[in-house]
Parts: structure tokens; C-alpha cells; sequence
């Protein structure tokens, strides 16, 4: 029997900073190696990258190899989209553009096993990247997977608390460039905006009055450490694209200061 997946919820519920590298790059080898990076776990941004369902599910499995939790950003709030991504192994799903309290409890029904969502049952790459019987899988895959709705746009933040208050929902997720640039009306993007900083804080409010985690892409020690100010600890810290641009900036300065 293979080992246990990794426990998400539990170690969010330590509270402490929770920071994962984000993946564009469609490729099982690459996960391999991001995923013994110094981030404790990773994530496969399946909307704005170029990864597909064939390429996650094999990345999927390095990463769980490696022993980290597998995330996947899906395509779009659509509902055979999370549980696919659950099947394939990923511990936590963010869905996009959830804009309003029905839209998030279809993202939980599509999330979730009876008796708290309508889940369908065949997720044998889950079952066995669990290390449990299917009995105990059905049992404890509510509590092992997690949800989150992201908050990106300015309908989004006016109905975050309804958002929020959804049965099943397991956090949310900023997205604090989309966010930017809806509050501007398309002016900019502005991730530490006096605007922007006090719809994270609006988002920080809504999810601990409901026992919710609150995330954000961070891409930044700047932003990270301005957003856990507010309330906030699951981190999207570096994207891969970004990681080699910065290993091959600091080589380059290196060489040029020989």
C-alpha cells in the first residue's frame, strides 16, 4: 500500500504561513524536481498556463511522489473540472471566477461526497495516492481534500461574506491582480494599493468569521509578508517561469561581479 497523502488540512490548521510554488510549465520531470524545491507544496495552474489534463495527471503523481500536496488552480468554476482534479490526486482544488454564493456551492457539489456534495465515485489514482481501502477513502476524502473559491473580482468582493458562508468551502483564494485591475477598472495592476489591501482585509474578515482559510498568490516576499499581516497563510510564493528568470539574473550579476 503506498503512503499516506499528504495532509493539507491539518497542517493549515496550525496556522502557520503555508507557502507553494505555482507551475505553467507542462512537464512530470519538471514537477519531479519543483516539487523538492524549499516550498512545502505545489501547485498546476491549469487556466493560465499550458498545462492540460494529460500533462497534470503524470505531474500530479510527481508531486506526490515527492511527498508534497498537489494543488491544481482548474480552468474555470465548471463542475466536472474539481473533481477531476481530485481524482487524478490533488488534495486541493482553486476554482476561479466564483463570483457569487450559488456558484460557490456548485464548486463544493463538485468538490464533494455526499452527504456535502454530489462527488462521483471512480478517483483510483486518489484512492491509491491516499494509502487507504476504498471504504476509508469515501470515508475521510471530505476532510483530506480542500476547496477554494477565488475572490478576483469586484462582484466577488461584494458578496464575499454570502461566498464565504457556503457549506463545504474549505478557504478562499485571492487573486490579487484580477482583483486590482476590476477595482481600477482596468487602470493597473496593484497588488500592495491602498484599495487593494483593504479588500484583503475584507477577504481576511469573511473567511475567520467562517472558519475559512485565506489564501492569495503572493509572487513576492513584499506582498506575502504585507498579506499575512492581514490574516493570511497559504501562499502561491513563485512561479516557475519566474524562479528561472531569477536563478539566471543572480548567476549573471555573479559573473559580472568577478
Amino acid at each position: 500500500m503506498s503512503a499516506p497523502q499528504f495532509d493539507l488540512r491539518s497542517r493549515l490548521a496550525t496556522g502557520e504561513p503555508f507557502l507553494f510554488s505555482w507551475m505553467s510549465i507542462p512537464s512530470a520531470e519538471l514537477a519531479a524536481q519543483v516539487a523538492r524545491l524549499p516550498f512545502e507544496g505545489v501547485a498546476l495552474d491549469m487556466q493560465h498556463g499550458v498545462i492540460g489534463f494529460s500533462d497534470a495527471a503524470p505531474m500530479i503523481a510527481a508531486i506526490n511522489a515527492a511527498g508534497r500536496p498537489a494543488i491544481v488552480r482548474t480552468l474555470w468554476n465548471s463542475p466536472e473540472i474539481p473533481g477531476q482534479a481530485l481524482d487524478a490526486g490533488a488534495v486541493a482544488v482553486i476554482a476561479p471566477m466564483v463570483n457569487t454564493r450559488a456558484q460557490a456551492e456548485l464548486l463544493v457539489r463538485a468538490s464533494k461526497y455526499p452527504p456535502i456534495g454530489a462527488r462521483s465515485w471512480g478517483g483510483y489514482t486518489a484512492l491509491q495516492a491516499s494509502g487507504l481501502s476504498p471504504g476509508e477513502y469515501l470515508r475521510e476524502a471530505n476532510r483530506m481534500t480542500m476547496v477554494f473559491a477565488m475572490v478576483e473580482t469586484v462582484e466577488s468582493l461584494a458578496n464575499v461574506e454570502e461566498i464565504a458562508a457556503t457549506p463545504g468551502l474549505d478557504g478562499l483564494f485571492v487573486g490579487p491582480s484580477d482583483l486590482s485591475i476590476t477595482l481600477s477598472n482596468g487602470a493597473g495592476i496593484d497588488k500592495l494599493g491602498a484599495h487593494t489591501l483593504a479588500a484583503m482585509e475584507k477577504v481576511a474578515a469573511a473567511a475567520k468569521k467562517n472558519g475559512l482559510v485565506a489564501g492569495a498568490f503572493g509572487g513576492s516576499a513584499d506582498v506575502m509578508k504585507a498579506y499575512m499581516k492581514i490574516g493570511f497563510t497559504f501562499f502561491a510564493a513563485a512561479v516557475d517561469v519566474d524562479l528561472l528568470h531569477v536563478g539566471a539574473a543572480a548567476l549573471m550579476k555573479a559573473m559580472r561581479e568577478v
